[in-house]
Parts: C-alpha cells; sequence; structure tokens
C-alpha cells in the first residue's frame, strides 16, 4: 500500500501575511484515499477533502497534481515523507 504525504506552507494574504502568518496545505495519500486539508497554520481546525481512486496509481497522480498546483501558486513543501 501507498503511503505518502506532503505538507506545504505559504505566507498569507492581507493582514495576516503581513503579521508573519501563513497557510498550511497537507496531501496525503493511502493507498486509494487521497486526503487534502488546509487552513490557518496556527490553528488545529482544517478543511478536508477526500477522494478515493481506482487505483493506488490513480490517487498518487492526483495527488502529484494537487501538489504541483499549490507549488504554482506560491506554496512551498515544508516537509515530505
Amino acid at each position: 500500500m501507498t503511503n505518502k504525504k506532503w505538507c506545504l506552507l505559504k505566507r498569507s494574504d492581507g493582514s495576516r501575511g503581513l503579521q508573519g502568518k501563513k497557510k498550511v496545505y497537507e496531501v496525503t495519500v493511502a493507498g486509494r484515499v487521497l486526503t487534502c486539508e488546509w487552513g490557518m497554520a496556527e490553528k488545529p481546525q482544517r478543511q478536508r477533502s477526500v477522494q478515493v481512486f481506482a487505483s493506488e496509481q490513480a490517487a498518487l497522480g492526483a495527488a502529484y497534481e494537487k501538489v504541483w498546483s499549490k507549488r504554482d501558486r506560491g506554496y512551498e513543501v515544508a516537509y515530505q515523507v
């Protein structure tokens, strides 16, 4: 079973960004399941999206697309496991 996780960070927009606060976006693949969580880095509450794919390859492909999309929008990979 494939297990991968990326944590991406970006400086917040507007006044939050001026205060040095950040946004976090996590992408996790566990087998055929892709989970994305996002929100304010300093708060434990996050929004979540879960998708189940036909295969592990499809889930992993969708995860890479999501990571690349976020990097194109200014997010940086904080860590990857």
